[in-house]
Parts: structure tokens; C-alpha cells; sequence
């Protein structure tokens, strides 16, 4: 009587093995960014919005022929490039389309995405807006052209992803469907921004700084001497620098000429009337030809007296 128990045992037992050996169908299976899922003892894939299951795994949602996603949960994911004069080909497949592209942002830090596309008449072909989850521009961002691109920065004022969008510059611009775009992390402001945080320079210095976004401005603070001469000086790299100085009341003293062409930097000659806190505000000039309002500079201090 024992055997035929034994037998219906070891048949149940094997029964069992074989059903622990089975292999997962999801073992094997690479979803992206979506989770594989057993199904019929079949994997299949699911994927987060903005994707479509595609051979094994998931792809963005972009309309056929098109390279980037027309919407936000579409929209391409992209790094801060390491190198400032990378870029990355992409096309705009009709007059209407969009290019929405996605990175993360960290307060109190300075992003610039730019594309560069071609000259159309004064313009460039292309435009660039930044906006955040909630499908409004970031607060703060300004856009800027110069020849052929346009780029749009922002000093972060919260951190998490948002977005850039790219198209056709206007309406009425000739469409060019080919352009290429950029990233960059261009890291905290550098300089204070107002008077009552002015960064103190001392007499016979130089410091090197950037103006970014367009807007921006650094202020420096110089201890004068009632009766001395100091030479004040910025020279931009590549845009026109100005500045504005003011006494220890606030009052102005000197505003450079923000429309004068083919001068990268300016120069003037302080004549102390008053011991006291006196303040430099430093700036690039976005009303000249090509210059699109951004670009490094350099500060120096010079006493004139003997």
C-alpha cells in the first residue's frame, strides 16, 4: 500500500520542480525606461508616458520622421555639456513643428540652451523658450539673439527638470529646417548683482568676470580717497563692456555710451571729490551689432597719483 503513495509523491514532487525551474520572461528584457511585465508567460512591455513599446523596449512618442518629441512627456532628456562649443544636429521637420527637450536645474546656477541655425535677414532661423512643468516660462529666463543663434538663459531659482523649446523663429521668417543645439551649466553668479552687496576691489587689480543672463549685472565696490585719481577700466572678450559709477550717495557720476559700435571696453577717470564707498557697475551692451548682451570681461583699478 505504501508504494502507490510514494509514486503519487514523486510525480507531485516533479510536478513542482518543473514549475520552479520555469525561467522569467522578464530575465532577459531591457524596457528603458519602462518596467518589463509577464504576460501569458510572455514579456511585454510598459512603458511611462510619453513612450511607446518598441521591439523589447520603450521609445519616445515622436511622430514618424520627426527627431524629437512635440510634447513635454516626449521630450528628449539632455546633459549640460562639458565642452562650451559642442552641439548636437537636429531638424525641425515642418514649418509648425516643435523640439522639446528636458534637463534637470539646480537654484542659484546659470543654464544657457542655444540653437544655432542660419541668418535670416537679421535673424536668426530659430528660437528657444524655456518653460517648467507647469507650462509656464521660467521665472527670470530671457531669450537672446546674435546672427544666427538664439539662446535662452536663466539664473535658476528652484531646482528640478524643466524644459526648452525649439522652432521656427517667426511666422513670417523663412523656414531652414536644419539647426543645431547646445547646453551649458555656466555655474553660479560670479558677482553680486546690487549695490549693498558690491564686491570690494582693491586699488591696482584686476578681476575677471562674466555678464550672463542677458540683464545681468556685477557691482564692485571702491574705497576712495578724497583728492585722488583712479582709473576705472572693463574690457569685454568678445561683446562691448560698460559701466555706471556712483558716489557714496548713490549719485551717478559716469554712464558709458551703450550704442557705440566696434569699442569692446571702456575707461574713466575718477576724480575723488568725497572720502567713501564708491560703486562700479558692470555690464555688457545688448544695442550694438552682433552683440547679444553676455560675455566675459575684466575689471581693473588703477590709482593715478604719484
Amino acid at each position: 500500500m505504501l508504494r502507490p503513495v510514494s509514486s503519487l509523491a514523486k510525480a507531485l514532487a516533479l510536478v513542482v520542480l518543473c514549475a520552479c525551474t520555469q525561467s522569467d520572461p522578464c530575465e532577459d528584457v531591457d524596457c528603458g525606461p519602462g518596467q518589463c511585465v509577464p504576460s501569458s508567460g510572455q514579456a511585454e512591455c510598459g512603458c511611462p508616458p510619453g513612450y511607446v513599446p518598441a521591439d523589447m523596449s520603450c521609445k519616445r512618442d515622436v511622430r514618424e520622421g520627426d527627431d524629437h518629441g512635440d510634447y513635454v512627456e516626449a521630450a528628449t532628456p539632455v546633459e549640460p555639456m562639458e565642452d562650451p562649443f559642442q552641439r548636437v544636429a537636429a531638424r525641425l521637420d515642418n514649418p509648425d513643428d516643435v523640439d522639446l527637450f528636458s534637463f534637470h536645474i539646480t537654484a542659484g546656477r546659470i543654464y544657457r540652451f542655444t540653437c544655432h541655425g542660419f541668418m535670416d535677414g537679421y535673424n536668426p532661423s530659430c528660437r528657444v523658450t524655456l518653460f517648467g512643468a507647469d507650462g509656464l516660462e521660467l521665472p527670470g529666463s530671457v531669450g537672446t539673439w546674435s546672427v544666427s543663434s538664439f539662446l535662452s538663459g536663466v539664473r535658476a531659482t528652484y531646482g528640478g527638470t524643466v524644459y526648452a523649446r525649439v522652432e521656427r523663429y517667426s511666422i513670417s521668417s523663412t523656414f531652414y529646417p536644419s539647426y543645431e543645439y547646445s547646453l551649458l551649466d555656466r555655474g553660479p553668479d560670479d558677482f553680486a548683482n546690487t549695490l549693498t552687496e558690491a564686491t570690494p576691489v582693491p586699488v591696482g587689480t584686476t578681476v575677471s568676470g562674466s555678464i550672463e543672463p542677458l540683464g545681468d549685472v556685477d557691482v564692485f565696490a571702491l574705497d576712495a580717497v578724497a583728492g585722488r585719481a583712479y582709473r576705472l577700466e572693463c574690457l569685454g572678450a568678445s561683446s562691448n563692456c560698460g559701466m555706471q559709477v556712483r558716489g557714496p550717495g548713490g549719485e551717478l557720476l559716469y554712464q558709458s555710451n551703450v550704442y557705440q559700435v566696434g569699442k569692446r571696453g571702456d575707461t574713466f577717470d575718477l576724480q575723488v571729490m568725497q572720502d567713501g564707498r564708491h560703486t562700479v557697475e558692470l555690464f555688457v551692451t545688448a544695442r550694438v551689432l552682433f552683440s547679444n548682451g553676455i560675455g566675459d570681461y575684466t575689471f581693473s583699478v588703477a590709482d593715478l597719483e604719484p
